[in-house]
């Protein structure tokens, strides 16, 4: 029986830690902000000096 109850609450935790991690993914996937091409890639194209 006590195995029972401790497998019911760990069962417990581990679903509402999911839920708020899923949460918490889905909320910062929301406000995360689209980068344009030029933000993306900018640190990895160098510029050649003309001249």
């Amino acid at each position: 029986m006590r195995s029972l109850i401790f497998g019911a609450a760990l069962l417990a935790l581990a679903s509402i830690g999911c839920s708020t991690f899923v949460s918490a993914a889905l909320s910062a996937a929301r406000d995360a902000k689209a980068a344009t091409f030029s933000e993306r890639f900018a640190p990895a194209v160098t510029v050649l000096p003309t001249g």
